[in-house]
């Protein structure tokens, strides 16, 4: 009894024992066909193992020779156990790929990656003896040589009393010195020039040892010889060394990432043959079902009762979910999971199937959940720190205007600026956020270059002045107007050319913009910012466009900042579809520079000279105006009232909450109303609908007030009518630029 429950074919069999042939037939086929389906299951796991092993073993060789360049470096033992470390997972890798099941286009890659991976170990045998070599020539052979002329050339100028002599004793050390140095820079550092003067010097020296006497002459002359002689084998070596390293190594290297791209692809066409085979498989089996059900009904209607009930029935359900779960539905029901033949093998398949595939929506819902319990955190944040910013800095502002001693003023002005400081670190950690949550949406306006480059200029001129840096700018001669968002545009080269001027103690900064007008109503724009400044080291340029970092902690201590100026500027010029790129040498300044293409805008626009005109000294009179201000936060009550009446703002009332805003609406007229978002009993919106179906009010002006300074949020006062958007910490000037605009 229990081979006919385990077997499928017992089962028909014994119920169609008068057709055995055309049964056992059917059983041949449906089984078949059922060790497809659940093959093609197991093997999909399997591919997917294979295709993970085959990604890291490339990312390993990579890592080899990425370690390699640091030893090469540094000569250090720990680094070359961590390559031969990350070598014997490779090949074992490679092992464990030799083992797997694979066709035979994937064998031949995988005995091409056996052989390669040989030849890579026999390369890192000979690396550290190599490396070592050229060390001991460098560092022992040519010093010692080196050493004992100076030393000779120091008891010769001691003994001699003849200033002649003396003086040139002096001279033969001087190029000695220059010798060594040069060889030790040609060899090190791979100056290729100092080769060249190596051979000179070593004239030089051989001229000067012709002036000298005796033993001085032989032995001088034996050391210059043994010299010349050791450093062309330094040479010799050091060539060897970095033609394995930057050759051999490297090309065995991308050879190895082209044999393993190749296999990956091979393993993700089987991954594909398997679905499609697994697919065809399904369809085929349901069909020989149908067929046979059919037949069966012919014969006996109980018999064919039975077959549809216990297999008919299950291959059908099992299809079905197999079906649904290809097309996403993973709320199918699995079917005779607890089965034990062939039916119960395909159920568990599916069942192996579903949860992993429950699993995987799981985790994706919860990076989404993470993605938006992470921007509403930095909203609550963002308010939640700007709200007491703007009691700091607006209390610090209103301060400034009492009579303090010298020492207080001092004081309050490290408030102000640490304050201010405090408020850029924020803004850069919102705006990296905002772009990692694809929150920033750019816009397509036209854009004068030249307008813009004045603007610039306007901006940087006096800092540029003030630490007696020359700062030019060049334009294209014809007039370039071009499609893009201005501002995030300004972000990206505000953010650039103040680094530029930041790091640069003497010298020019020089921003430059070349156009190419293209037959297709494209712009192709170069924009470059050149400095003289401090320059970058090689080793940090990798990292340079990295959250939170700088070239090192030493910069960081020296001229502050939080290191995410250069990543936005990155990310916004990706937005973009550009690439920032730095070209930069020690001591010597640095250049940024990126490419992008626009579409060339056919509106003529009026070029304003607003943002670099001499402000203007008319005054307003704000007397005989009525305000109503609707803020919760005690302080920040406080710094608005004393910003307005600074302003001569001739009546200011205010309301702790959204309800007693209205209130106050009900029963005065405002010439002006300014209203926080976040407020108790009814919020800054709820407010502002309210106050907008009054007959009182209805047309003033309303303003938010607030800290939440995200683009959603702008848009929400916008659509409730608010009319305006100041952000908190506020200041004197945006305050007196917002009752320009709006006061009646």
């Amino acid at each position: 009894m229990s081979f006919i429950a385990r077997s499928i074919a017992a089962k028909i069999a014994l119920s169609f024992s008068f057709v055995v042939v055309t049964l056992v037939a059917c059983y041949i086929v449906m089984d078949k066909r059922l060790e497809t389906i659940a093959t093609a299951m197991i093997n999909v796991t399997d591919i997917s193992s294979y295709t993970t092993s085959i990604v890291r073993i490339n990312k390993e060789i990579f890592e080899i020779q990425r370690d390699i360049s640091v030893y090469s470096m540094t000569g250090s033992d720990a680094v070359f156990g961590k390559i031969n470390e990350t070598f014997k997972d490779v090949k074992a890798r490679i092992s464990a790929l030799e083992r797997a099941n694979s066709s035979i286009e994937e064998e031949t890659y995988i005995k091409k990656l056996s052989v390669l991976t040989e030849r890579i170990g026999g390369n890192l045998e000979v690396l550290a003896p190599l490396y070592k070599s050229r060390s001991e020539m460098i560092d022992v052979v040519l010093e010692d040589i080196y050493q004992s002329a100076i030393i000779h050339l120091n008891a010769l100028s001691d003994y001699s009393v003849n200033p002649e002599v003396k003086l040139e004793v002096l001279e033969v050390s001087n190029s000695w010195h220059t010798l060594h140095r040069s060889a030790w820079l040609f060899l090190t550092k791979k100056d290729y020039s100092k080769k060249q003067q190596v051979y000179s010097l070593l004239q030089q020296i051989s001229l000067y040892n012709r002036n000298l006497s005796g033993e001085d002459f032989e032995n001088l002359n034996t050391l210059l010889t043994s010299y010349k002689t050791s450093f062309a084998k330094a040479v010799q070596v050091n060539r060897n060394y970095l033609n394995l390293v930057n050759v051999v190594m490297a090309g065995d290297a991308n050879e190895f990432g082209e044999l393993s791209n190749i296999l990956r692809e091979l393993s993700l066409d089987r991954l594909k043959s398997i679905k499609e085979v697994g697919d065809e498989s399904i369809l085929t089996t349901k069909s020989i079902l149908n067929l046979l059900s059919l037949a069966i009904v012919l014969y006996l209607l109980v018999l064919a009762w039975f077959f549809h009930v216990h297999i008919t029935k299950a291959i059908a359900r099992l299809t079905g979910s197999f079906s649904r779960f290809l097309n996403s539905d993973l709320s199918a029901p699995i079917h005779h999971t607890k089965r034990t033949d062939e039916i119960g093998v395909l159920a568990q398949a599916a069942s192996r199937f579903r949860d992993m595939s429950i699993d995987l929506e799981k985790e994706k819902k919860a990076a989404e959940h993470t993605s938006k319990v992470k921007s509403e955190f930095l909203a609550n944040m963002s308010h939640e720190i700007r709200t007491p910013m703007n009691g700091v800095l607006g209390m610090a502002a209103q301060l400034q205007e009492t009579d303090l001693s010298e020492k207080q003023k001092e004081m309050l002005d490290v408030i102000t600026s640490s304050g201010q400081s405090l408020l850029v670190v924020i803004n850069d950690i919102l705006d990296l956020s905002k772009i990692e949550a694809n929150k920033i949406d750019l816009e397509k306006q036209p854009i004068d270059l030249e307008k813009m480059f004045r603007t610039l200029e306007f901006f940087f001129k006096k800092q540029a002045l003030d630490k007696g840096v020359k700062l030019s700018f060049a334009v294209p001669d014809q007039r370039v107007v071009f499609l893009g968002d201005e501002t995030r545009l300004k972000q990206v080269l505000i953010n650039i050319l103040g680094n530029a001027i930041k790091f640069t103690d003497n010298g020019e900064v020089v921003v430059n913009a070349k156009a190419v007008i293209q037959a297709n109503k494209k712009v192709s724009l170069l924009f470059s910012i050149t400095d003289t400044g401090i320059g970058i080291e090689a080793e940090y340029l990798d990292r340079l466009f990295d959250a939170f970092s700088q070239a090192d902690t030493s910069i960081t201590r020296k001229f502050g900042g939080t290191g995410l100026g250069l990543t936005i500027t990155s990310k916004l010029l990706k937005l973009m579809g550009s690439e920032l790129k730095v070209d930069s040498q020690v001591g010597c300044g640095s250049k940024f520079y990126f490419e992008m293409e626009a579409e060339v805008s056919n509106q003529e626009e009026t070029i304003s000279d607003e943002p670099y005109k001499t402000p203007t000294t008319e005054t307003f009179d704000y007397s005989q105006l009525k305000v109503l201000v609707a803020e919760d936060n005690k302080t920040n009550q406080i710094v608005i009232k004393g910003l307005l009446s600074k302003l001569n703002v001739g009546s200011i009332v205010v309301a702790e909450d959204g309800e007693r805003a209205i209130e106050q609406c009900l029963e005065h007229e405002f010439d002006l109303i300014f209203m926080d978002m976040q407020m108790p009993v009814k919020d800054g919106l709820q407010a502002t609908l309210e106050i907008k179906s009054l007959n009182k009010n209805n047309q003033t002006p309303v303003i938010a007030l607030t800290a939440n300074v995200f683009e959603e949020d702008r848009k929400r006062c916008a659509e409730v009518g608010m009319c305006d958007f100041l952000g908190k910490p506020i200041n004197l000037s945006q305050l007196e630029g917002i009752l320009i605009k709006w006061a009646r």
